[in-house]
């Protein structure tokens, strides 16, 4: 018993020991339980309550707080942080954590399982750019502790499963608002272990709709993750509403879906590098950003293939991007303005002046240039509606389809970009421009080849200068051309092909008849150079130009009314448009040689022009037809000489034919050019001759060779005009006729064949301001017929012989007889008059009568008494005879004895000296003539002037007059002149 006693007491010990030991850990782990279940849950609603409104001050809400001591899982329901406003921060409906045991041993935290339900977070940036959960973090005064080893964290499961994000951006003028709903997120096996990849997926969708994903790895030591995302019908207008300060323009359409990856790492140093091998963006519209501004780019369809952006590198490269269907509308408005600018460059009006603390660069910024490149842009049937509404109406230029291939585009300054486009330009020209273009500086060497462009369209161009109206026409344009921007003014620019014109058709719109019209103008072989300045010209061929030039009632000329010029126009300080230059003023060699100007040929084929007078009535017309030839080596050098060889008709059968030397640039420095005209029937003129001749044409033909020469600005010009057998017709009375017996200069002109051959000499300087040619010829013309009918005479006498003394005969007085000078005199006038055919002679009865009437007194006297033979007058004898012959003729004349006059007598006696002196006297004025004696004797004499003309058998004596009214001479020298008369 006592053996079993002994057992028993050691034994009630142990039981006893376990018995308390039980009770103890029974004890410890219901205090365990208890604190777990309710304690730790009260402790942390308190600490986090507290923690929240003292040292964050703000509020929180929490539903339910459960701790699970046994698997150390925790669980919190309902959790909300507000802002002391009450303004939400950040909410869940459910977290629940795992923590494991092993994180004891693995000196590490070690989760087994996050699980996050229905996460709302509202992030806020005020304008300031400070983040309302930023100011969630403890605000630390004391210095960071030295570096220590981090602890390790393991997760096995992270989920976030029906999150929201709501992001509020106060930063810009307009907020940006957006939200990300539901958000899901999963995380497995993370660890924070070095180069350890964690896995992860993201996927979120806004409430636009836009649906994001993410999935890949990432290590936290050191921090670098790498994957694939993908953004799914991403709202340009988010984008918009976001940028809206950085940007001028308004994102009003269009969505994006693209799919990339991306590797980041922040040690050693930051890289970030981004690779989407596909970018679509649909429906891309780009919109003004006032209320009522255009949409004036919309892209449907954008496609970038292989995008990669690389923060280390500094680079971005794209290997394409194919645009399609684009929209581009582009207006030049009224005051000058580019309507794109608005979209571009405008100004954002409800942008603040000030950027964003934000937006100032940090030291991440500094470093080389970005570099972006992109290997080939393809831009397929676009379409680019452009206007110009500074004319009225507005131009339009509808381009579509546009075909546009840059290849090598890049922001490298050395970068060499190859463009290719094709633009068909309002459906029928078709623009294509190939070659290279650098934009750092900017040059460009193209190929461009412009095709069938209608002309019509440039109508309002034309109207603003002119009144001719365009109906129709088509241009084309081919060559290469080059550009280069300097820092200096001078931009050098080359142009190297070709130009046409076809089909070009024009009408004057004040009288809607054709102005200005050809088949087809081709230029050839241009060379064109700005700076250093060149033109020069191949060819330029003209088929069936036509040009018709009109002098309106009111004496104007169409051509400048058509080519109206605009009034002079200030257009900068100090400097005005040309038409306020000074005019007339010779232009100097140097002004010349500015642009240095060179055209090998221009070939004029059957050409066309009319001219139409409507100044005079009946109006006059005249055509110019089947005009040929070529102009041959023009330049502005002011020593070349372009030869000129042209030929054509007016009215059908009268050829011209022009030709000579010119320097068109130059003309004024030197030109010799003759211009003949044969055949042109000269009734077409007879509005001209029945205004300025006075009478009308009925027939005749006219035939000219003029040559002008001008050298150092001097000319010398030659008028040889025919006129074969010009007849007048009717009188017309004009007001405006020269003063001039025009039938008489007509008739002294023409020759016996019917032929007028006059050659007009003009001269003159271009220096002389009233120097005008059409003028000075026409007073050249009206000084030679003035001078030929006021000496006609004279002009016969310069043709024939005999000058101006062709107009008169002399005669002894009381004679008829002619004088073997007057004789050749007379018959070098009638040679005269045979060869001008339509001249008549009138031959006054001409009378001297004092002369010719002592001339026949004296006749008569001496017939009548003898000769006196006294030769003495002292001779008594001799003297007493002769008074007494004297007195015996006096008493046969007056039937009666003389009664001399008492001075006949002396105291002496009879004075024999007076006695016959009184006698003779008495005796001559009973001899002279009467009138009917003095007619006779005009008489003779006229007969005997038209006997010596007549001598000359071709004078035909219809034309040789005599005039019946006796009229009274000259005397002249001792002599009777006659003076006579052509008609």
């Amino acid at each position: 018993m006592n053996k079993a006693r002994l057992l028993t007491v050691p034994l009630i010990a142990v039981l006893r020991l376990h018995w308390i030991a039980v009770c103890v850990v029974v004890g410890v782990l219901l205090l365990y339980t208890l604190a777990g279940f309710f304690l730790v849950p009260y402790i942390a609603r308190q600490q986090i309550e507290s923690y929240v409104t003292e040292t964050l001050q703000r509020r929180v809400s929490i539903g339910e707080i459960r701790f699970n001591p046994f698997v150390l899982d925790t669980s919190i329901s309902n959790f909300r942080l507000a802002e002391a406003d009450d303004s939400p921060l950040v909410a869940f409906r459910h977290l629940y954590v795992n923590v494991q045991l092993a994180s004891l041993w693995q000196r590490a935290v070690v989760l087994h399982e996050v699980q996050l339900s229905a996460p709302d977070i509202n992030l806020i940036i005020d304008s300031g750019g400070a983040v309302n959960l930023a100011k969630l973090a403890p605000k630390s005064t004391e210095p960071e502790p030295a570096e220590e080893e981090s602890t390790r964290v393991h997760i096995g499961t992270l989920a976030v499963r029906e999150g929201r994000i709501g992001i509020e951006d106060y930063t810009a003028a307009r907020p940006f608002k957006a939200a990300i709903t539901p958000i899901r997120f999963t995380l497995n096996d993370f660890k924070t272990d070095a180069g350890f990849q964690n896995d992860y997926e993201f996927a979120g969708t806004t409430t636009a709709g836009e649906q994001l994903t993410w999935a890949g790895q990432f290590t936290v030591e050191p921090l670098g993750s790498h994957g694939r995302f993908s953004v799914q019908g991403l709202k340009v207008a988010t984008i918009d509403s976001y940028i809206y300060d950085a940007i001028p323009y308004r994102l009003a359409s269009g969505q994006a879906t693209l799919n990339g990856s991306y590797q980041f790492a922040l040690d050693p140093q930051f890289a970030l590098d981004i690779a989407l091998p596909t970018v679509k963006i649909l429906d891309l519209s780009l919109a003004e950003r006032s209320p009522e501004g255009t949409t004036p780019i919309r892209l449907p369809e954008v496609d970038v293939q292989d995008l990669s952006f690389s923060y280390g590198k500094r680079e971005v490269g794209l290997k394409s991007v194919d645009v399609k269907g684009a929209q581009v509308d582009i207006a030049l408005e009224a005051d000058g303005s580019v309507s794109l600018t608005r979209v571009f460059a405008g100004k954002n009006p409800e942008a603040t002046a000030s950027p964003s603390p934000s937006a100032s660069p940090t030291a991440s910024d500094k470093g080389p240039e970005w570099r972006v490149h992109v290997d080939t842009i393809r831009v397929a049937d676009a379409t680019i509606a452009a206007e110009d509404r500074s004319v009225s109406p507005t131009v339009k230029f509808d381009l579509r389809p546009v075909q546009l291939t840059v290849n090598q585009w890049s922001t490298d300054p050395k970068a060499t970009l190859l463009v290719d486009a094709d633009a068909t330009i309002n459906r029928s020209g078709r623009l294509l421009a190939k070659g290279e273009l650098n934009l750092t500086p900017v040059t460009a060497r193209m190929a461009i080849d412009l095709k069938e462009f209608d002309l019509p369209v440039i109508q309002p161009y034309l109207s603003r200068t002119t009144d001719m109206t365009l109906h129709s026409g088509r241009f084309a344009v081919k060559g290469d051309v080059s550009y280069a921007a300097t820092p200096e003014s001078a931009q050098p620019v080359t142009f190297k092909g070709e130009m046409q014109a076809s089909d070009l058709r024009t009408t004057d719109q004040l009288v809607n008849e054709d102005f200005l019209k050809w088949r087809d103008l081709a230029v050839t072989g241009i060379d064109f150079s700005l700076h250093p300045d060149r033109l020069s010209i191949d060819r330029v061929v003209a088929r069936q130009p036509y040009a018709r030039v009109v002098i309106a009632q009111d004496s104007t000329l169409n051509i400048n009314k058509v080519l109206r010029s605009e009034p002079a126009v200030e257009t900068r300080e100090g400097a005005a448009t040309p038409s306020s230059t000074k005019q007339g003023k010779p232009t100097s060699d140097a002004q010349q040689a500015r642009f240095p100007v060179r055209i090998r040929t221009v070939q004029v084929i059957d050409g066309s022009a009319n001219f139409a007078d409507y100044s005079i009535e009946p109006s006059f017309a005249v055509g110019i037809l089947q005009l040929n030839g070529a102009i041959t080596g023009l330049s502005s050098d002011a020593a070349s000489r372009a030869k000129v060889k042209l030929d054509g008709k007016v009215d059908k059968y009268a050829p011209v034919d022009i030709t000579g030397e010119v320097n068109l640039f130059s003309a004024a420095l030197y030109t010799d050019l003759g211009m003949n005209f044969r055949n042109m029937e000269l009734t077409t003129f007879n509005p001209y001759s029945g205004k300025f001749a006075g009478y009308n044409i009925s027939k005749g033909k006219l035939s000219t060779e003029l040559r002008y020469k001008v050298e150092n600005r001097k000319l010398d010009a030659s008028h040889h005009i025919v006129l074969d057998n010009l007849e007048f017709g009717a009188k017309t009375d004009s007001k405006d006729a020269a003063p001039i017996p025009l039938k008489l200069a007509i008739a002294l002109l023409k020759d016996r064949n019917g032929v007028i051959d006059v050659n007009l000499p003009v001269s003159g300087t271009l220096d002389d301001p009233k120097f005008k040619l059409g003028p000075i010829i026409w007073k050249a013309v009206l000084g030679l017929l003035t001078k030929i009918v006021t000496a006609p005479f004279a002009a016969l006498g310069a043709l024939f012989g005999g000058g101006d003394e062709l107009a008169y005969v002399d005669f002894a007085p009381g004679t008829t007889a002619l004088t073997p000078a007057e004789t050749e005199k007379l018959t070098k006038l009638a040679k005269a008059l045979v060869e001008r055919p339509q001249l008549r002679l009138s031959i006054p009865l001409t009378v001297v009568t004092a002369q010719d009437s002592e001339a026949l007194a004296r006749a008569a006297f001496d017939a009548k008494v003898p000769p006196d033979e006294s030769a003495d007058p002292t001779d008594e004898k001799a003297q007493r005879k002769r008074i007494a012959q004297l007195e015996k003729v006096y008493k046969e004349v007056a039937q009666s004895a003389p009664v001399y006059p008492p001075e006949t007598t002396t105291e002496k006696g009879p004075d024999l000296g007076a006695q016959r002196q009184f006698l003779e006297s008495a005796l001559l004025d009973r001899f002279k003539p009467d009138d009917a004696a003095l007619t006779a004797l005009a008489r003779e004499r006229a007969r005997s002037v038209q006997d010596a003309l007549l001598a000359n058998t071709e004078l035909n004596p219809e034309r040789v007059f005599i005039t019946a009214e006796r009229t009274e001479g000259k005397s002249e020298a001792g002599t009777v002149r006659m003076e006579m008369k052509l008609e």
